[in-house]
C-alpha cells in the first residue's frame, strides 16, 4: 500500500468535514431568526425549532467523524488496513462528490455559490 492513499483519503476526510462543518452552520446562523419566527395558529412552532438543531447537531458530529477519520488516514498511511470504514470512505466520498457538483453547477447556472448565497425570505 502506498502512503499516498493514505493522504488521499485524508483530504476526501477533510474535505467531508469542511462541508458538514461550514454549510449546515451558515444555514442555522442565517435562518435562525426566520425559523423561531414561524407562527401557526397564533404559536410559535418550537418542534420545528428542535428538530433543525438536532439535525444541526448530527452534522457536527459528523464533522467530528470525518475530521478523526482524515486524521486516522494520515498516521495509519503505512499500515495494511488505513483503519477507516469502508463505509465512512464510501459515504464520505459520495456526499462531498454531490455536493461539490451541485454546487458547480449552481455556480454555473446562476453565478453564486450555492448555500452561502441563499437568504431567508
Amino acid at each position: 500500500m502506498s502512503p499516498t492513499k493514505g493522504f488521499l483519503w485524508s483530504v476526501v476526510s477533510f474535505i467531508t468535514a469542511a462541508i458538514y462543518g461550514s454549510i449546515p452552520t451558515y444555514l442555522i446562523v442565517t435562518y435562525w431568526q426566520w425559523i423561531n419566527s414561524i407562527i401557526w395558529e397564533g404559536q410559535p412552532i418550537y418542534t420545528l425549532t428542535l428538530f433543525i438543531l438536532f439535525l444541526w447537531f448530527i452534522s457536527l458530529i459528523l464533522t467530528v467523524i470525518y475530521l478523526v477519520a482524515g486524521i486516522r488516514a494520515i498516521v495509519q498511511r503505512k499500515s495494511e488496513d488505513l483503519g477507516i470504514p469502508r463505509g465512512v470512505k464510501g459515504f464520505g466520498a459520495i456526499s462531498s462528490g454531490i455536493v461539490i457538483i451541485f454546487m458547480i453547477i449552481w455556480y454555473i447556472i446562476f453565478n453564486q455559490i450555492a448555500f452561502f448565497s441563499m437568504l431567508p425570505p
